[in-house]
Parts: C-alpha cells; sequence; structure tokens
C-alpha cells in the first residue's frame, strides 16, 4: 500500500507537485499517467525519498521509505535503468545488490531468468541496448521479490515481444496481491494492463479512478447502429442529444448517448435495429480529453 497526501515540491518558482493525494492499493495494476513534465517523475522520487517534500507526506506500508527495514525486499523500483556502472556485467550489478541489501544471491539467477537476460548476463552494460537496460532495471526491482513495485516507463526501448512479457509479469504480480504502480506514455498498453488510473497534469490530480470509468466518462465511448430506416434513426437520436455520422450499409456512428438510451428511442419511435454495439471507450482519447491535447509526448 501506497499512501500520499498533500505532496508539494517547488524547484524555484516552479510547483512540480501541487497538492497531490492519493492510494495505490494491492492487488492491481495502477497506472500513472500524465504528460513530460507533469510531476509523476518527481511524485515517485518523493515516494522514495530521493527528494525531500515541501509539504506534505508519501508512506509506503505506512511508514516513509527512508524509515523501511529492508527497502530492497518491501520496495521493488524502476527509476533509470541506465544509473548503472557501465563496466559492470549485470550479473555482477546484480550481486552487489543483492548482498547489499541481504537478499540471498540465488535470487540474481532468477531474476535474470525472469527478465529474459540470462544470456546476456556476463556482458558489460556498456554494451547493452535501451532495452536491455530496461530488463535490468526491472531485474534489480524484482531482486528482493519485495510486495510493492515503483516502476517509471518499464517497456520503454522494448520490443513488442519484451512488452507483452512484461505486461503478463505486471498482471501476475498484482494478482499475487503485490501493490503495482507503473507510469507509462505508452496509453494502448496500459489500457491493457491498468485497471486503476490515476492521472496527472501540471502537478495535481486530475482522475483517479478505474480504467473503465475513465474510458467510459472521457474516452469518447461510441456505438454502431444497423437499421433499415438509417436517415429517420439519425434524425431521431439528434433530437435526443446524440452526435450521428452515417456510415455504409445502413449504419450510424452515434456518440453522446450509451446504448440503452439509443435503443429506447428507437424503440419508442418504432424503428427496427438490427445491430446495436457499444464500443470501447479509448484511454488514450480520455487522457487528452482531461490533459489537453499539443502536451502528451
Amino acid at each position: 500500500m501506497i499512501t500520499v497526501r498533500g505532496l508539494t515540491k517547488r524547484y524555484g518558482g516552479t510547483v512540480a507537485v501541487d497538492g497531490v493525494s492519493f492510494d495505490v492499493r494491492p492487488g492491481v495494476v495502477t497506472g500513472f499517467l500524465g504528460p513530460n513534465g507533469s510531476g509523476k517523475s518527481t511524485t515517485m522520487r518523493l515516494i522514495l525519498g530521493l527528494d525531500r517534500p515541501g509539504a506534505g507526506t508519501a508512506t509506503v506500508h505506512g511508514v516513509p521509505y527512508r524509515e523501511l527495514t529492508a527497502p530492497l525486499r518491501q520496495v521493488g523500483a524502476l527509476l533509470d535503468a541506465k544509473a548503472v556502472h557501465g563496466n559492470r556485467s549485470a550479473r555482477r550489478h546484480l550481486t552487489w545488490l543483492a548482498r547489499a541489501g541481504g537478499i540471498p544471491v540465488r535470487r540474481v539467477e532468477e531474476v535474470l531468468d525472469q527478465v529474459g537476460l540470462t544470456a546476456a548476463a556476463d556482458r558489460k552494460v556498456r554494451g547493452y541496448s535501451l532495452g536491455m537496460f530496461q530488463r535490468l532495471g526491472l531485474a534489480a526491482a524484482l531482486l528482493g521479490d519485495p510486495p510493492t513495485l515503483l516502476l517509471d516507463e518499464p517497456v520503454n526501448g522494448l520490443d513488442p515481444d519484451g512488452v507483452r512479457q512484461v505486461r503478463r509479469l505486471l498482471l501476475r504480480l498484482a494478482a499475487e496481491g503485490r501493490t503495482v504502480l507503473v507510469s507509462s506514455h505508452q496509453m494502448a498498453e496500459m489500457q491493457e494492463t491498468a485497471e486503476h488510473v490515476l492521472v496527472i497534469g501540471r502537478g495535481r490530480i486530475v482522475a483517479d479512478t478505474t480504467l473503465a470509468e475513465l474510458t467510459r466518462e472521457h474516452g469518447g465511448g461510441r456505438v454502431l447502429v444497423r437499421t433499415p430506416e438509417p436517415e429517420r434513426l439519425a434524425a431521431v437520436l439528434a433530437g435526443a442529444g446524440g452526435e450521428v455520422l452515417p456510415g455504409t450499409d445502413c449504419r450510424l456512428d452515434v456518440g453522446g448517448l450509451p446504448a440503452a438510451a439509443i435503443g429506447d428511442a428507437a424503440a419508442a419511435a418504432g424503428i427496427t435495429l438490427h445491430e446495436l454495439t457499444p464500443s470501447r471507450g479509448s484511454l488514450e482519447d480520455a487522457f487528452l480529453d482531461l490533459v489537453g491535447v499539443g502536451v502528451a509526448a
């Protein structure tokens, strides 16, 4: 469990995080979304005690991160995958972390295999690709088998197979009852992975809700309707406040009205429906609706 209350951080005259409050609960993947410069990374650094807040608190398992007795075994973090000495191999780096954190060294081989780095484990990391650095950073976060994970852009630089592997891993970790907070710019991936979503814009939380609720309210979900009387139904739905776009083969693309309301309006007008299919709202559309077009990098 991660608990954030009234967290504020200023850098000179710039407010990076402005009174942020939220909970990250175990058992689900929580997506942390926001444009560049919105305060995501600063918030994660504050949670991990890497920066000190001007006001507010952040706790993990009920205490500030700095007070955890065995931090590597309680919290796994990936903030900067390239923060590794270039002359070390992945195996040496992870072994050093294990010994420093009181973690059994056997875990090194387990996490190398888990992230798909075993074959490259003895190469110096200065020759790694971005995707390999990401795998190593994820291995380091998993090393202590922690109940809580904070991951900043964990799939950045990964190929499609690597992205899928990380998705499955995150879902499995959450299903085991762990607390999983993941920031990402990849909206399509977050839509497949996150169950709960935090959206931050200009240092403030603008949404703290389930993915389903967010896409329903802001995702521009539409309904595909097919009827033998498309012109008549279009007039009825427009009169009910719907946004109706004509299609082919007697189909209409309808926004602004839920499927149930469309069905009721058609029935009241005596219009036969051959199809009534709600589309899934887009997380990308919801995100842009909340934070504004042109600021999502």
